[in-house]
């Protein structure tokens, strides 16, 4: 039997909570709703929030266990030598990426933060709801920053993917 290794990481942590408390949640809210013909009005937008977070949270998660997405045919147009080269040009695309995207998040959420608004059922600051984008994207960031320099700390690694 092959026995596959599982990579225990941070992210992974809070995203297997996360899904945990949801459904926790959602089968109070069905038992509640159909059963006791009664509701709890913040369940249904805690568990949308929760969502969101770990959305971005396991965006991280996929980046450090490299189970993301993608695609591996248009290295084939070009010769083996310079696959190497294209692959950490395009982690270095990503990483930019992911630095503009947390720190164009977090001015958001400073100004969600300051301009106020809640959430209807809750009352959470808005502010505090979007920051799960900025987070998930600076835990990706330092993800990639992590494989990149593995990749140029040992050029021999066989995936570098990106």
């Amino acid at each position: 039997m092959n026995e596959e290794k599982i990579k225990i990481t941070f992210e992974g942590l809070i995203c297997v909570l996360l899904l945990v408390v949801m459904t926790v949640l959602m089968f109070t809210e069905v038992v509640a709703r159909y059963v006791f013909s009664s509701s709890f009005i913040w369940i249904e937008e805690l568990v949308r929030y929760m969502f969101i977070w770990m959305t971005f949270i396991s965006a991280s998660y996929v980046t450090a266990t490299q189970s993301h997405i993608r695609v591996d045919a248009a290295l084939s147009i070009f010769p083996k030598v310079a696959h190497r080269t294209i692959k950490m040009i395009g982690l270095l695309i990503w990483l930019a990426f992911s630095v503009v995207i947390t720190y164009v998040g977090f001015n958001y959420s400073v100004t969600m933060l300051q301009v106020g608004g809640n959430s209807p059922a809750l009352g959470i600051a808005k502010g505090f709801i979007y920051l799960g984008i900025p987070i998930g994207y600076l835990l990706m960031s330092s993800r990639l920053l992590i494989r990149i320099y593995k990749e140029l700390k040992n050029p021999t690694l066989q995936d570098v993917g990106a």
